[in-house]
Protein backbone atom coordinates (compact mmCIF):
# COMPACT_ATOMS: atom_id res chain seq x y z
CA UNK A 1 0.00 0.00 0.00
CA UNK A 2 2.80 2.42 0.91
CA UNK A 3 4.57 1.56 -2.34
CA UNK A 4 1.47 2.41 -4.37
CA UNK A 5 1.13 5.76 -2.57
CA UNK A 6 4.77 6.57 -3.25
CA UNK A 7 4.32 5.79 -6.94
CA UNK A 8 1.25 8.03 -7.13
CA UNK A 9 3.22 10.93 -5.63
CA UNK A 10 6.42 10.16 -7.53
CA UNK A 11 4.88 10.39 -10.98
CA UNK A 12 3.43 13.94 -10.54
CA UNK A 13 6.72 15.10 -9.00
CA UNK A 14 8.63 13.94 -12.07
CA UNK A 15 6.20 15.79 -14.33
CA UNK A 16 6.57 18.99 -12.27
CA UNK A 17 10.35 18.71 -12.31
CA UNK A 18 10.46 18.11 -16.07
CA UNK A 19 8.10 21.02 -16.70
CA UNK A 20 10.19 23.36 -14.50
CA UNK A 21 13.36 22.18 -16.24
CA UNK A 22 11.77 22.81 -19.65
CA UNK A 23 10.74 26.34 -18.62
CA UNK A 24 14.26 27.00 -17.32
CA UNK A 25 15.79 25.87 -20.62
CA UNK A 26 13.37 28.09 -22.57
CA UNK A 27 14.25 31.10 -20.41
CA UNK A 28 17.99 30.48 -20.83
CA UNK A 29 17.59 30.18 -24.62
CA UNK A 30 15.55 33.40 -24.69
CA UNK A 31 18.14 35.27 -22.60
CA UNK A 32 20.98 34.05 -24.76
CA UNK A 33 19.01 34.95 -27.88
CA UNK A 34 18.37 38.45 -26.52
CA UNK A 35 22.03 38.78 -25.59
CA UNK A 36 23.08 37.78 -29.11
CA UNK A 37 20.71 40.25 -30.78
CA UNK A 38 21.84 43.19 -28.61
CA UNK A 39 25.48 42.24 -29.11
CA UNK A 40 24.99 42.47 -32.88
CA UNK A 41 23.37 45.91 -32.45
CA UNK A 42 26.31 47.10 -30.34
CA UNK A 43 28.79 45.78 -32.89
CA UNK A 44 26.90 47.66 -35.62
CA UNK A 45 27.01 50.91 -33.62
CA UNK A 46 30.70 50.36 -33.00
CA UNK A 47 31.32 49.81 -36.71
CA UNK A 48 29.44 53.04 -37.52
CA UNK A 49 31.64 54.97 -35.07
CA UNK A 50 34.74 53.66 -36.87
CA UNK A 51 33.31 54.31 -40.35
CA UNK A 52 32.57 57.92 -39.37
CA UNK A 53 36.15 58.60 -38.32
CA UNK A 54 35.95 57.51 -34.70
CA UNK A 55 37.50 54.70 -32.72
CA UNK A 56 36.04 51.69 -30.89
CA UNK A 57 38.51 48.95 -30.05
CA UNK A 58 39.37 46.45 -27.33
CA UNK A 59 43.01 46.15 -26.29
CA UNK A 60 44.76 43.42 -24.28
CA UNK A 61 47.83 44.72 -22.46
CA UNK A 62 50.61 43.31 -20.32
CA UNK A 63 50.47 45.45 -17.18
CA UNK A 64 53.13 44.77 -14.58
CA UNK A 65 53.07 41.06 -15.44
CA UNK A 66 49.28 40.87 -15.51
CA UNK A 67 46.97 40.59 -18.53
CA UNK A 68 44.56 43.54 -18.44
CA UNK A 69 42.02 45.07 -20.82
CA UNK A 70 40.94 48.50 -21.98
CA UNK A 71 38.21 49.60 -24.36
CA UNK A 72 39.01 52.77 -26.32
CA UNK A 73 36.00 54.53 -27.80
CA UNK A 74 35.28 57.97 -29.19
CA UNK A 75 33.36 59.48 -32.09
CA UNK A 76 36.25 61.79 -32.95
CA UNK A 77 39.82 60.52 -32.60
CA UNK A 78 41.02 64.12 -32.35
CA UNK A 79 39.16 64.72 -29.10
CA UNK A 80 41.06 64.56 -25.79
CA UNK A 81 41.56 61.15 -24.17
CA UNK A 82 39.95 60.37 -20.79
CA UNK A 83 40.91 57.41 -18.60
CA UNK A 84 38.00 56.13 -16.49
CA UNK A 85 38.74 54.36 -13.19
CA UNK A 86 35.69 52.40 -12.05
CA UNK A 87 34.57 51.70 -8.49
CA UNK A 88 34.88 48.44 -6.59
CA UNK A 89 37.41 47.01 -6.19
CA UNK A 90 36.58 43.86 -8.10
CA UNK A 91 33.44 45.24 -9.78
CA UNK A 92 34.13 46.94 -13.15
CA UNK A 93 31.03 49.15 -13.24
CA UNK A 94 29.84 51.38 -14.69
CA UNK A 95 32.93 52.55 -16.60
CA UNK A 96 34.65 49.26 -17.39
CA UNK A 97 35.34 47.40 -20.61
CA UNK A 98 31.67 46.38 -20.94
CA UNK A 99 30.74 50.05 -21.62
CA UNK A 100 31.07 49.86 -25.42
CA UNK A 101 28.53 52.32 -27.01
CA UNK A 102 26.69 52.76 -23.67
CA UNK A 103 27.66 56.38 -22.97
CA UNK A 104 27.36 58.46 -26.17
CA UNK A 105 27.26 61.63 -24.04
CA UNK A 106 30.83 60.80 -23.03
CA UNK A 107 32.19 59.62 -26.37
CA UNK A 108 30.76 62.72 -28.10
CA UNK A 109 33.15 64.87 -26.10
CA UNK A 110 36.27 62.73 -25.67
CA UNK A 111 37.91 59.44 -26.48
CA UNK A 112 36.99 57.32 -23.47
CA UNK A 113 39.40 54.69 -22.19
CA UNK A 114 37.32 52.24 -20.15
CA UNK A 115 39.54 50.02 -18.04
CA UNK A 116 38.91 46.76 -16.16
CA UNK A 117 41.36 47.17 -13.29
CA UNK A 118 43.42 44.43 -11.68
CA UNK A 119 41.15 41.65 -10.38
CA UNK A 120 38.04 43.07 -12.06
CA UNK A 121 35.89 41.75 -14.88
CA UNK A 122 37.82 40.79 -17.98
CA UNK A 123 41.11 41.56 -16.21
CA UNK A 124 40.49 39.00 -13.46
CA UNK A 125 42.56 35.83 -13.57
CA UNK A 126 43.12 32.96 -11.15
CA UNK A 127 46.88 33.59 -10.96
CA UNK A 128 46.39 36.79 -8.96
CA UNK A 129 47.56 36.70 -5.37
CA UNK A 130 46.62 38.86 -2.40
CA UNK A 131 50.05 40.47 -2.23
CA UNK A 132 49.54 41.94 -5.72
CA UNK A 133 46.35 43.69 -4.62
CA UNK A 134 47.65 46.87 -3.02
CA UNK A 135 46.76 50.50 -3.65
CA UNK A 136 50.27 51.23 -4.89
CA UNK A 137 49.93 48.34 -7.36
CA UNK A 138 46.60 49.66 -8.64
CA UNK A 139 48.21 53.09 -9.07
CA UNK A 140 51.22 51.75 -10.93
CA UNK A 141 48.94 49.63 -13.13
CA UNK A 142 47.00 52.76 -14.06
CA UNK A 143 50.27 54.56 -14.74
CA UNK A 144 51.22 51.85 -17.26
CA UNK A 145 47.84 52.34 -18.95
CA UNK A 146 48.45 56.10 -19.07
CA UNK A 147 51.85 55.62 -20.69
CA UNK A 148 50.34 53.22 -23.22
CA UNK A 149 47.66 55.77 -24.14
CA UNK A 150 50.20 58.55 -24.51
CA UNK A 151 52.54 56.51 -26.70
CA UNK A 152 50.05 54.52 -28.77
CA UNK A 153 47.63 57.39 -29.43
CA UNK A 154 50.16 60.24 -29.48
CA UNK A 155 48.75 62.11 -26.49
CA UNK A 156 50.92 64.57 -24.58
CA UNK A 157 48.53 64.54 -21.62
CA UNK A 158 45.17 62.96 -20.74
CA UNK A 159 42.25 63.47 -18.34
CA UNK A 160 41.48 61.13 -15.43
CA UNK A 161 37.98 60.41 -14.10
CA UNK A 162 37.61 58.25 -11.00
CA UNK A 163 34.47 57.02 -9.27
CA UNK A 164 34.32 55.81 -5.65
CA UNK A 165 37.20 53.31 -5.26
CA UNK A 166 38.54 54.67 -8.55
CA UNK A 167 39.06 58.05 -6.87
CA UNK A 168 41.64 56.48 -4.55
CA UNK A 169 43.65 55.27 -7.54
CA UNK A 170 42.99 58.49 -9.45
CA UNK A 171 44.03 60.80 -6.63
CA UNK A 172 47.26 58.90 -6.04
CA UNK A 173 47.93 58.79 -9.78
CA UNK A 174 47.59 62.52 -10.47
CA UNK A 175 49.44 63.36 -7.25
CA UNK A 176 52.40 61.18 -8.25
CA UNK A 177 52.51 62.09 -11.95
CA UNK A 178 50.83 65.50 -12.48
CA UNK A 179 52.88 66.17 -15.62
CA UNK A 180 50.93 63.45 -17.46
CA UNK A 181 47.47 64.95 -16.99
CA UNK A 182 45.28 67.86 -18.03
CA UNK A 183 42.86 67.57 -15.08
CA UNK A 184 41.31 65.21 -12.55
CA UNK A 185 37.61 64.58 -11.88
CA UNK A 186 36.52 62.62 -8.79
CA UNK A 187 32.94 61.32 -8.59
CA UNK A 188 31.98 60.24 -5.03
CA UNK A 189 35.47 61.18 -3.91
CA UNK A 190 37.14 59.14 -1.18
CA UNK A 191 39.01 61.30 1.35
CA UNK A 192 39.31 59.65 4.79
CA UNK A 193 37.15 56.55 5.12
CA UNK A 194 37.73 55.88 8.81
CA UNK A 195 36.78 59.49 9.65
CA UNK A 196 33.79 59.11 7.35
CA UNK A 197 32.78 56.03 9.33
CA UNK A 198 32.91 58.07 12.52
CA UNK A 199 30.67 60.75 11.02
CA UNK A 200 28.43 58.06 9.57
CA UNK A 201 28.14 56.36 12.95
CA UNK A 202 26.94 59.59 14.59
CA UNK A 203 24.49 60.21 11.76
CA UNK A 204 23.12 56.66 11.92
CA UNK A 205 22.74 56.83 15.69
CA UNK A 206 20.78 60.07 15.40
CA UNK A 207 18.57 58.66 12.62
CA UNK A 208 17.93 55.44 14.53
CA UNK A 209 16.98 57.33 17.69
CA UNK A 210 14.58 59.53 15.73
CA UNK A 211 12.97 56.47 14.16
CA UNK A 212 12.89 54.37 17.31
CA UNK A 213 14.97 51.79 15.46
CA UNK A 214 16.14 49.59 18.34
CA UNK A 215 17.67 46.98 16.05
CA UNK A 216 20.00 49.51 14.41
CA UNK A 217 20.89 51.03 17.79
CA UNK A 218 21.77 47.58 19.10
CA UNK A 219 24.01 46.86 16.10
CA UNK A 220 25.75 50.24 16.46
CA UNK A 221 26.35 49.58 20.15
CA UNK A 222 27.79 46.17 19.32
CA UNK A 223 30.23 47.31 16.62
CA UNK A 224 31.25 50.56 18.35
CA UNK A 225 32.51 53.71 16.62
CA UNK A 226 35.09 52.10 14.32
CA UNK A 227 37.19 52.09 12.28
CA UNK A 228 35.38 49.07 10.85
CA UNK A 229 37.08 46.17 9.12
CA UNK A 230 35.86 42.81 7.83
CA UNK A 231 32.31 41.89 8.95
CA UNK A 232 31.81 45.07 10.99
CA UNK A 233 32.43 47.14 7.87
CA UNK A 234 29.89 45.07 5.94
CA UNK A 235 27.29 45.61 8.67
CA UNK A 236 28.04 49.31 8.80
CA UNK A 237 27.71 49.72 5.02
CA UNK A 238 24.40 47.83 5.12
CA UNK A 239 23.10 50.31 7.69
CA UNK A 240 24.31 53.27 5.62
CA UNK A 241 22.48 51.83 2.63
CA UNK A 242 19.35 51.12 4.68
CA UNK A 243 19.17 54.77 5.72
CA UNK A 244 19.62 56.00 2.12
CA UNK A 245 23.22 57.12 2.52
CA UNK A 246 24.21 55.26 -0.64
CA UNK A 247 21.09 55.40 -2.80
CA UNK A 248 18.90 58.32 -1.79
CA UNK A 249 15.17 58.55 -2.52
CA UNK A 250 12.12 60.33 -1.17
CA UNK A 251 8.63 61.31 -2.34
CA UNK A 252 10.04 63.31 -5.27
CA UNK A 253 13.29 61.43 -5.99
CA UNK A 254 13.32 57.87 -7.28
CA UNK A 255 16.06 55.45 -6.26
CA UNK A 256 18.87 54.87 -8.70
CA UNK A 257 18.20 51.64 -10.56
CA UNK A 258 21.44 49.80 -9.87
CA UNK A 259 20.68 47.31 -12.63
CA UNK A 260 21.16 50.17 -15.11
CA UNK A 261 24.77 50.44 -13.94
CA UNK A 262 25.57 46.80 -14.62
CA UNK A 263 23.21 45.70 -17.40
CA UNK A 264 25.73 46.51 -20.12
CA UNK A 265 27.83 43.58 -18.97
CA UNK A 266 25.06 41.11 -19.88
CA UNK A 267 24.97 42.26 -23.49
CA UNK A 268 28.57 43.35 -24.02
CA UNK A 269 30.15 41.77 -27.11
CA UNK A 270 33.48 42.06 -25.27
CA UNK A 271 32.35 39.91 -22.34
CA UNK A 272 32.15 36.15 -22.62
CA UNK A 273 29.94 34.20 -20.22
CA UNK A 274 33.11 33.44 -18.27
CA UNK A 275 33.86 37.18 -18.09
CA UNK A 276 30.38 37.73 -16.65
CA UNK A 277 31.18 35.25 -13.90
CA UNK A 278 34.43 37.08 -13.23
CA UNK A 279 32.66 40.45 -13.09
CA UNK A 280 29.89 39.40 -10.71
CA UNK A 281 31.37 36.53 -8.69
CA UNK A 282 35.13 35.90 -8.89
CA UNK A 283 36.30 39.52 -8.92
CA UNK A 284 34.22 40.82 -5.97
CA UNK A 285 34.90 37.63 -3.98
CA UNK A 286 38.65 37.95 -4.45
CA UNK A 287 38.96 41.74 -4.02
CA UNK A 288 36.40 42.39 -1.28
CA UNK A 289 36.33 39.17 0.74
CA UNK A 290 39.56 37.22 0.22
CA UNK A 291 41.84 40.27 0.11
CA UNK A 292 41.29 41.63 3.60
CA UNK A 293 44.61 43.50 3.58
CA UNK A 294 43.45 45.51 0.57
CA UNK A 295 40.18 46.25 2.34
CA UNK A 296 42.09 47.43 5.39
CA UNK A 297 44.34 49.63 3.26
CA UNK A 298 41.31 51.22 1.60
CA UNK A 299 39.61 51.93 4.92
CA UNK A 300 42.78 53.49 6.34
CA UNK A 301 43.23 55.78 3.33
CA UNK A 302 43.54 59.40 4.50
CA UNK A 303 44.18 61.97 1.78
CA UNK A 304 44.04 64.77 4.35
CA UNK A 305 47.52 63.59 5.35
CA UNK A 306 48.88 61.90 2.23
CA UNK A 307 47.74 64.19 -0.63
CA UNK A 308 47.59 67.83 0.41
CA UNK A 309 48.14 69.34 -3.02
CA UNK A 310 47.47 68.44 -6.66
CA UNK A 311 49.23 70.43 -9.37
CA UNK A 312 46.51 70.15 -12.03
CA UNK A 313 42.88 71.39 -12.19
CA UNK A 314 40.66 69.36 -9.85
CA UNK A 315 36.90 68.71 -9.95
CA UNK A 316 34.87 66.90 -7.30
CA UNK A 317 31.30 65.73 -7.97
CA UNK A 318 29.62 64.68 -4.73
CA UNK A 319 26.08 63.62 -3.85
CA UNK A 320 24.50 65.81 -1.17
CA UNK A 321 23.22 62.75 0.72
CA UNK A 322 26.36 60.62 0.35
CA UNK A 323 27.34 58.99 3.65
CA UNK A 324 29.52 56.28 2.11
CA UNK A 325 32.16 58.69 0.79
CA UNK A 326 30.92 61.35 3.16
CA UNK A 327 29.76 64.57 1.49
CA UNK A 328 30.72 66.89 4.35
CA UNK A 329 34.15 65.30 4.61
CA UNK A 330 34.74 65.54 0.84
CA UNK A 331 33.93 69.23 0.99
CA UNK A 332 36.29 69.77 3.91
CA UNK A 333 39.08 68.04 2.00
CA UNK A 334 38.31 70.07 -1.10
CA UNK A 335 38.54 73.32 0.82
CA UNK A 336 41.91 72.34 2.34
CA UNK A 337 43.34 70.93 -0.90
CA UNK A 338 45.99 73.10 -2.48
CA UNK A 339 45.22 73.15 -6.21
CA UNK A 340 47.09 76.11 -7.74
CA UNK A 341 45.68 75.42 -11.22
CA UNK A 342 42.08 75.66 -10.03
CA UNK A 343 39.40 73.51 -8.43
CA UNK A 344 35.61 73.14 -8.43
CA UNK A 345 33.22 71.34 -6.10
CA UNK A 346 29.94 70.28 -7.69
CA UNK A 347 27.02 69.28 -5.47
CA UNK A 348 24.47 66.77 -6.77
CA UNK A 349 21.29 67.85 -5.01
CA UNK A 350 19.35 64.63 -5.73
CA UNK A 351 22.05 62.03 -5.12
CA UNK A 352 23.85 60.06 -2.45
CA UNK A 353 26.78 57.78 -3.35
CA UNK A 354 25.19 56.71 -6.64
CA UNK A 355 24.55 59.69 -8.95
CA UNK A 356 20.85 60.09 -9.69
CA UNK A 357 19.58 60.57 -13.24
CA UNK A 358 18.08 63.88 -12.07
CA UNK A 359 21.66 65.12 -11.74
CA UNK A 360 22.86 63.71 -15.07
CA UNK A 361 22.68 67.06 -16.90
CA UNK A 362 24.83 68.75 -14.26
CA UNK A 363 27.38 65.94 -14.42
CA UNK A 364 27.56 66.13 -18.21
CA UNK A 365 27.92 69.92 -18.14
CA UNK A 366 30.78 69.63 -15.65
CA UNK A 367 32.41 66.98 -17.78
CA UNK A 368 32.24 69.20 -20.87
CA UNK A 369 33.58 72.16 -18.92
CA UNK A 370 36.54 70.15 -17.70
CA UNK A 371 37.43 69.24 -21.29
CA UNK A 372 37.49 72.88 -22.37
CA UNK A 373 41.05 74.22 -22.73
CA UNK A 374 40.91 76.49 -19.68
CA UNK A 375 41.24 76.26 -15.91
CA UNK A 376 38.07 76.02 -13.83
CA UNK A 377 36.65 79.22 -12.39
CA UNK A 378 35.29 79.51 -8.88
CA UNK A 379 35.31 76.98 -6.10
CA UNK A 380 31.77 75.68 -5.75
CA UNK A 381 28.88 75.00 -8.09
CA UNK A 382 25.38 73.94 -7.09
CA UNK A 383 22.42 73.61 -9.44
CA UNK A 384 19.76 76.34 -9.36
Amino acid sequence: MNLLLKRKWFSPMIKIFLFAFFILIVLIVMLLGYRFIVQQQIKQKSAEIIENGGISELKELDVNGDKQYILVEGKDKEKPFCLFLHGGPGSPFPYGVSARTLYPEITENCVAVYYDQRGSGKSFNKKLTNNTLTLSQFTEDANIIVDYIKENYQQEKIFVIGQSFGTIVGTQLVSNYPEKFHAYLGISQVTNISKGQELGYNWLYSEALSNGDKKTLRILDDIGEGPYLAKDEDQFSDLINHYKGMNYFDDTIKKVNLFDLIKGAFTSPDYSLQDLYKAFISGPQFSLIDSQELKKEIILTNFFDSVKSIDIPVYFIQGKYDKQTNYELAKQYFELLDAPNGKEFITLEHSAHYPNTLDAALMNDTFKKMLEPKRPAGTDITPP
